[in-house]
């Protein structure tokens, strides 16, 4: 059988789960008994059928195993019950792990059948466990290693805000929304979808004259101001949780009192007791057997461990024994409670009505966001369960013994995994993923057990800064300089960053996958102040033997050195990706050695044979012109805190590449010029004649051969790690090639400063390039090579007195500022008790954002805090001369003494939002006031809250004036209790797939050189390479979602664009952060692509979203949002509110216009569409206003000729002929109310003559004659009321967006 058939085997198989349900053999069909397993237990067929919406878009292929259909079938809701059971083909087992593709037997008419399976202890545990995921609902599960509301979407609720109907229905088209549920698919699917779309939209046309759709008056907009700061509630999630209305199924299910099973009783089989109370209130004590779940005969008081039906047989009431008992433990409830019945098949609808992507579990807590704003809900428990506590023992066992893992065996045995063929890579990267993931949520919570002293160290004798300590087999330390290793770079400050450099590089050196080369497992934490590192073990690390010894670069900074012969050999691929070449390095006694990498980088070989690379903070070069210029006393501004600093692998790249782009260019202007002159001394420089054709060369003749440019072209550029680093001081006399070395490394770290710094700050001033927040922005610049610390150099580019840039200046400034923040936070939270930490932070943002409302916040300090000078001595006064000094000291930027001022009010809710980021705060959601309200504002609140609409009762009086009081009471902006949870920061060193991001780049390439079907199945082939590796809740398969969205909006097929765009905004709700401008951009293309669907009023909810959460990231003058106001008045106008959507026209023309000036094409289309705006509201008279000034800008700029400067000309004639008739037809309309009935009449048919007339003299090529609907209808590009696709993609949002 192929490789294709069992692919396609595998997807019906896997298709057709949500058509087969578990039966009993009895009631199976006859030629069902032929198949059916010697062993006992019940069998299902699983056949094919109708397509499985949850995993279409990833249809099983032949990589695939038997474990992953399993897994669909578990989590498919008709199967939901299942989680012990194998699957068997023509009554033989299949392996778990075999691919599909490997099994021979399986045809496309192979049925599989699912046989439960007998329990152990550990499958009963995770039944369990399962059983409670599942009725506890999306959004209820806060991992310990996750922050509150982590993986947290707002999707559904944005989209429908008065909860998911039945069977959507789009207000505009008629059409049902049911299918944009549905999986989408590939690229066939999508020409379908076109056409589909096309012919209903044909429909739509025909039927809108006869069925006129009445206008709306409502809409996302109704009531906007512009400039205004939105509620905080927008991120609440607990309207999300309230349309979701997850029903409650059982008061309790929890572990038994009886637990652990006495001795006797293992022997008959029972492995757990469960205490189930229902909603009926009855107590159920449910024993797990190796057979499956029955109900015993115990109580609360009294263990009787028989079967409940066996031992109350006969009695009145009681039914058969089989009633009482069941192989899954849904089954057995659903039996014996109707109400749990009722209720779990109703939270089954309801997740089934969402998008898969939206319910779906995470693998792993590092996935999931953490947004800095959590739900009300999670102050307290929400309800009293005994489970809860229980979780941890459920998931690994009473004596925690699934916990306890060798990482690294695990680690290397993957790495080792073979990886000759796409499937053993795809493979190999999954399961590298898996474990990463496993391994950093291990690493987290072993990381905040150390910060709040809840682990033993392993050296209780040494210094708290000096303190290791080992878990589960990961080893922890504190990134302090307790060894003093880092004494001459700077110290703790050094070591700080050295930790996040050596994430950097295992980084690096697992994207280039050396065989024979291992890295650790590595994980960075930051949290509550402290940097914690988390390494696997290696293999013997903890004993003294020669085998462990390092025999590769230095541990002592260069008092000894090692060069292993085999380990220089192994690391010379490393040397060549990066770009590095052999150096000498001599220790202290003169020895020396030859390395590769840096002294500082260690090689040792484990007592597992494996060789091991550790300390990869130095694999790159340094940044010599920052290190000379920035890191040394005496100059004007105070020395860099540490002597690490590095240049970026990004930068090492791009000038390397540009390098060799020079060089190529300047040896091929020599060799052309050497070919000339060779031309010129053997006569050959004349060319013939016009006219005359070249000799042709005669039969025999040799041909001289055409010589190549490039020939003899030889190009070299290597660094030394080591360069200019207090070990290459050692060496008395470099040779030649280690000086060119190092030429190399200061060539690199002046092009930093002299090409890439520069180019950054023209793209930011030319708009090129627009961040909408910090994150954006450290985006831009890593992706540039630009490290952070440039942060005040870019700010010193940007002129400070061009209105156009200060947005983007301000950004630049205020990162500064948070960043600033950031460390003053950490100092603050290592002199403070960590059960103060709460209080210490709520002070540090009262001082900085709160001081308007409350000057002094440190009053307000409890008795406890008032006992830390730390924080007694904050104010607003110091901590702004703590800002200043830490920008000056980090950034080599000085700040105004009115920074304050400047950059913070105003902006308080963006900063407030910027430091709870940096440092992993998450505040109890409320609208947090920076300035004291007035009471009439708090009333309106207040009304609003209560959403009183009649007259209130004393009741509600006495309810209105509480909430006022309770408001006015408040001494602060940000109260201790507001601060609800300070997640982990981590820094991790998993690497992309390689082949995903492959086809991914082809795919795009492809689509911009115009190969649309090439480049969309590349993309949906990078698609389902990404969904394989990382799974589908993942910030890179939302990347990839995107861009195959915007590849089927770019052919025509709007649905399917429509639906790959909802998932990745799904997704980067859940996985990057519910407003961060990812999400934002998400959302606004998501709406362009409803409107070109026809679903207007649903694409102006996301637009409404996607610019709420603008206002809380960023202000309003940012230049993007030009476009998107732009793209909101173009909806609006669709659904023919003309006076609704002239504002937004405004707006639009009023940022360009602020930003670019008036002489900017731009102004001018914004002039443009303007006057059109103004003409469908009728105002021709401001409309011929406007529209002459786009005609003069086009006119002037680009000459009359040009098209854009025609078409104004046409335009400005109708709206000058239409406003002189306008102005007449008012003067009639005003004789008629005077004049008679006859006069009237006559007046009537005046205007009917006239429409000749009209018609006679309008200009060439004129619209202006019609009447004024017809106008309307012209202008706006439509014959009915429906909008067009193309109105859509006239102007698309940002990434990868037209304007």
């Amino acid at each position: 059988m192929s490789i294709q058939d069992s692919a396609a085997n595998t997807a019906a198989i896997a298709a057709a789960v949500s058509e087969a349900q578990a039966t009993n053999v009895t009631d199976a069909q006859p030629e069902q008994h032929e198949q059916q397993p010697t062993e006992e237990g019940a069998a299902a067929e699983i056949a094919p059928g109708k397509p499985l919406f949850f995993i279409q878009s990833s249809a099983a292929t032949a990589q695939e195993t038997v474990q992953d259909v399993k897994q669909v079938i578990s989590e498919n809701p008709d199967t939901i019950e299942y989680s012990c059971f194998h699957l068997t083909l023509d009554g033989q087992r299949l392996n778990d792990f075999a691919e599909l593709g490997e099994i021979e037997s399986l045809q496309k008419d192979s049925k599989l059948v699912l046989v439960e399976a007998p329990y152990t202890e550990r499958e009963a545990r995770l039944h369990v466990s399962r059983l409670r995921d599942l009725l506890a609902g999306p959004v209820a599960a806060n991992p310990p290693a996750a922050g509150l509301d982590a993986g947290l979407s707002l999707f559904s609720s944005i989209k429908y805000p008065n909860g998911i109907p039945a069977e959507p229905v789009s207000s505009q088209s008629g059409e049902s929304e049911s299918d944009s549920a549905k999986k989408p698919s590939g690229k066939k699917q999508g020409k379908k979808g076109k056409k589909a779309s096309d012919e209903e939209a044909e429909e739509t046309e025909e039927d809108s004259d006869d069925h006129p759709k009445p206008k709306v008056t409502e809409h996302a907009f109704s009531g906007f101001e512009f400039g205004a700061i939105p509620q905080f509630d927008i991120l609440s999630g607990d309207q999300a949780a309230k349309s979701l209305g997850v029903p409650q199924c059982v008061r309790q299910l929890t572990l038994s009192g009886w637990n652990p099973v006495p001795r006797h009783r293992q022997l008959q089989g029972d492995l757990l007791y469960l205490l189930v109370v229902t909603l009926e209130s009855q107590n159920l004590h449910i024993t797990a057997s190796r057979e499956g779940f029955y109900v015993n005969s115990s109580s609360l008081t009294h263990f009787h461990a028989e079967p409940y039906g066996e031992s109350h047989a006969g009695q009145q009431g009681v039914r058969d024994a089989d009633h009482y008992k069941a192989h899954s433990l849904v089954t057995l409830l659903k039996r014996l409670s109707s109400k749990f019945s009722q209720g779990f098949d109703a939270l089954q609808r309801e997740m089934a009505q969402r998008d898969p992507v939206e319910v779906l579990p995470f693998v792993s807590a590092k996935q999931a966001a953490s947004p800095w704003l959590a739900r009300s809900a999670n102050r307290a428990p929400q309800s009293y369960d005994l489970g809860r506590p229980q979780d941890l023992a459920l998931r690994l066992g009473s004596q925690v013994a699934d916990s306890l893992r060798d990482w690294n065996e695990e680690l290397q045995s993957i790495r080792e995994m073979p990886r000759s063929n796409l499937s053993e890579r795809v493979l190999r990267d999954r399961q590298l993923h898996k474990w990463n993931s496993e391994f950093c949520d291990a690493a987290v919570l072993g990381a905040m057990a150390v910060v709040e002293g809840d682990m033993p160290p392993l050296n209780p004798t040494d210094a708290s800064d000096q303190h290791m300590f080992l878990r589960d087999n990961i080893f922890f330390s504190k990134g302090f300089d307790g060894r003093e290793t880092f004494t001459d770079l700077g110290g703790d400050a050094a070591a700080h960053a050295a930790t996040g450099k050596d994430i950097t590089g295992v980084r690096l050196l697992n994207q280039l996958d050396v065989e024979g080369l291992n890295t650790l497992g590595s994980v960075v934490v930051d949290y509550r102040g402290v940097r914690v590192v988390a390494q696997s073990v290696v293999p013997g690390i903890f004993r003294r033997q020669e085998t462990t010894q390092i025999v590769y670069g230095s541990v002592d900074n260069g008092v000894t050195v090692g060069s292993d012969a085999e380990f220089h050999k192994a690391m010379e691929p490393v040397a060549k990706a990066l770009h590095f070449a052999e150096h000498a390095v001599v220790d202290k006694e003169g020895n020396e050695s030859r390395l590769y990498t840096s002294a500082d980088v260690k090689g040792l070989v484990g007592t597992d044979g494996r060789r091991y690379v550790l300390d990869l903070f130095r694999m790159t070069p340094v940044d010599v012109e920052f290190l000379e210029r920035e890191c040394q006393e005496g100059g004007e501004l105070p020395a860099y805190p540490h002597k690490l600093v590095l240049l970026r692998p990004e930068l090492v790249e791009v000038f390397w590449e540009n390098s060799i782009r020079k060089a190529v260019q300047e040896y091929a202007v020599e060799k052309t010029k050497e070919i000339e002159e060779e031309k010129k001394a053997k006569g050959e420089t004349e060319e013939p004649k016009e006219g005359e054709a070249e000799e042709p060369k005669k039969e025999g003749e040799e041909q001289e051969p055409k010589k190549d440019l490039m020939e003899g072209f030889d190009f070299s550029l290597d660094f030394s790690p080591d360069a200019f680093t207090p070990i290459s001081a050692q060496t008395a006399q470099p040779s030649d090639a280690d000086k060119a070395l190092s030429d190399a490394v200061r060539a690199a770290s002046v092009f930093l400063r002299d090409v890439s710094i520069k180019a950054l700050v023209h793209d930011l001033q030319s708009y090129n390039s627009s961040p909408l927040s910090g994150s954006t922005l450290t985006q831009t610049m890593h992706q540039r090579g630009i490290n952070m610390r440039y942060l005040g150099m870019v700010a010193q580019q940007l002129p400070a007195d061009v209105d156009a840039i200060q947005n983007v200046r301000r950004l630049v400034v205020r990162e500064m500022i948070t960043r600033a923040v950031k460390h003053i936070a950490r100092d603050l939270f290592r002199a403070t008790p960590t059960h103060l930490h709460s209080e210490a932070f709520a002070l540090l943002v009262n001082t900085l954002v709160g001081a308007r409302y409350n000057s002094e916040p440190a009053k307000e300090l409890s008795t406890q805090a008032q006992a830390v000078p730390e924080l007694t001595r904050l104010t607003p006064a110091s901590l702004a001369a703590q800002i200043r000094a830490q920008v000056t000291l980090r950034f080599r930027f000085t700040l105004p003494e009115d920074f304050v001022a400047q950059y913070v009010t105003g902006y308080e809710h963006i900063v407030l939002r910027e430091v709870c980021l940096k440092v992993g705060a998450q505040l109890g959601m409320r609208q947090f006031r920076f300035e004291r309200p007035a009471e009439a504002d708090l009333h309106a609140v207040a009304v609003a809250q209560l959403g009183i609409t009649d007259k209130p009762n004393k009741q509600v009086k006495r309810r209105i004036r509480e909430l006022i009081d309770a408001e006015l009471a408040r001494p602060l902006t940000v109260l201790p209790e507001d601060v609800l949870n300070f997640s982990a920061l981590t820094k991790t060193s998993t690497h992309n797939s390689t082949f995903a991001d492959e086809a991914f780049e082809a795919g795009r390439m492809s689509l911009e050189q115009g190969q649309k079907e090439l480049g969309l199945e590349l993309l949906l082939e990078s698609l389902a390479l990404h969904e394989q590796t990382y799974g589908f809740l993942h910030a890179e398969s939302a990347r990839c979602y995107a861009v195959v969205s915007l590849a089927h909006y770019d052919a025509g097929a709007n649905d399917l664009a429509a639906e790959f765009m909802t998932r990745s905004v799904v997704i980067s709700e859940r996985t990057v952060g519910l407003d961060d401008p990812f999400t934002i951009h998400n959302y606004l293309n998501l709406a362009l692509y409803e409107h070109a669907c026809g679903h207007t009023e649903i694409a102006l909810r996301f637009m409404r979203r996607a610019i709420d959460l603008w206002a809380l990231v960023n202000s309003p003058d940012h230049p993007d949002l030009a476009t998107a106001h732009n793209n909101i008045a173009v909806m609006l106008q669709s659904l023919q509110l003309y006076d609704d959507a002239l504002p937004f026209f405004k707006s639009c023309l009023e940022i360009r216009r602020r930003l670019l000036g008036d002489k900017h094409v731009l102004v001018a289309n914004a002039l443009h569409s303007l006057a059109k705006a103004y003409a469908v509201t009728g105002d021709f008279k401001q409309a011929v206003t406007v529209e002459r000034d786009a005609h003069k800008f086009f006119s002037e700029t680009f000459g009359d000729e040009d098209p854009r400067t025609v078409e104004t000309s046409h335009w400005l004639a109708e709206f000058t002929f239409n406003a002189v008739k306008s102005a007449k037809l008012t003067k009639a309309a005003r004789r008629q109310l005077l004049e008679a009935a006859t006069a009237a009449s006559a007046l009537q048919m005046d205007r009917e003559g006239s429409k000749g007339s009209d018609a006679a003299n309008a200009p060439a090529g004129s619209k202006g004659h019609l009447p004024i609907d017809d106008l309307l209808k012209f202008i706006t590009g439509s014959s009915s009321g429906q909008p067009k696709p193309k109105g859509g993609r006239r102007a698309k949002g940002p990434k990868g967006s037209r304007r």
